[in-house]
């Protein structure tokens, strides 16, 4: 219950956050970033469309395609933020523009449309719009994730030369960039670990502590020195993040000749990481990386 409402938070002020960008640096400077919402500053621009209603209405056939090909757990964390980021739109609709400065709309409305979106994504949902196209398109073709996502904003941002000139369209392509840079860093820098090889004269009372009192795993693999041809044991464990200080610390005070490797592990999947330290593994689990 917990990580629900933490979930419903986040969504919630990633929604406002991504509302608050849109109608203060975008929507005046006419930012068409790729997704429902660059298509509906578009529109909004050629026929007067309110933005609001225009990704409202739009999420509409997408959620049920979303439903009936997607899966009732996609829709499930889709549903909320499909409805929920444009009825904040609506609700900050009457914010003043902060910048007539077309590239300064471009890079912090991107900064901030992306750090919503983080929040969103962070909170297991999504704004739905474009995104659950993509969803779709990807999982019935060849085509990967990320091209299937390249070439739907690119045609949405490709949609504003015939409303903008070429120099705003320019301009979207660098929010889009913006946008993407953002969600990618916040993505990372929640998921990102730390894999790291230990070679030491004590790996026991080294692995004890990694086991024993950091309470991760460990697993041991039997190598041979390049240089002087003697068995040894190399002990390699992956922690997060916030973690490792504290393990290279205890290493070294065990053994202040430990040699180290420390390399990033940008996706861990499992007990620990994905899933809780006391997870029960059933048939019909679906397993969703952090």
């Amino acid at each position: 219950m917990k990580e629900r409402i933490k979930d419903f938070i986040s969504v919630t002020l990633g929604s406002v956050v991504m509302a608050i960008g849109f109608n203060s640096f975008f929507l005046e400077n006419n930012i068409v970033s790729g997704g429902v919402g660059g298509l509906a500053i578009a529109l909004n621009a050629l026929l007067g469309w309110s933005p609001s209603d225009f990704v409202l209405y739009c999420n509409i056939p997408l959620l049920i395609i979303c439903w009936f090909f997607l899966g009732k757990s996609v829709f499930i964390k889709t549903v909320y933020g499909a409805v929920i980021y444009p009825l904040c739109i609506k609700l900050t609709a009457g914010l003043p523009n902060l910048t007539e400065n077309p590239l300064l709309a471009a890079i912090f409305g991107g900064i901030i449309l992306g750090f919503g979106l983080g929040l969103v994504f962070l909170g297991n949902s999504s704004t739905g719009g474009t995104g659950i196209l993509i969803q779709f398109i990807h999982k019935y073709t060849p085509l990967s994730l990320g091209l299937t996502m390249a070439i739907i904003d690119g045609i949405i941002v490709g949609l504003g030369f015939i409303a903008f000139d070429t120099d705003t369209v320019m301009y979207s392509i660098i929010a889009l960039m913006t946008i993407t840079y953002i969600v990618n860093r916040m993505m990372s820098g929640t998921q990102s670990s730390r894999n790291i090889m230990i070679i030491s004269q004590k790996s026991e009372e080294i692995k004890d502590y990694i086991t024993k009192v950091a309470d991760r795993g460990v697993t041991e693999l039997p190598i041979i020195g390049g240089f002087t041809g003697v068995d040894k044991r190399m002990l390699m464990t992956t922690i997060s993040i916030p973690e490792m200080q504290k393990l290279e610390t205890a290493v070294l005070e065990i053994d202040e000749t430990a040699f180290m490797v420390v390399m990033p592990a940008s996706q861990v999947r499992g007990r620990g990481f994905s899933l809780q330290k006391d997870h029960k593994h059933y048939d019909g689990d679906i397993l969703i990386p952090m």
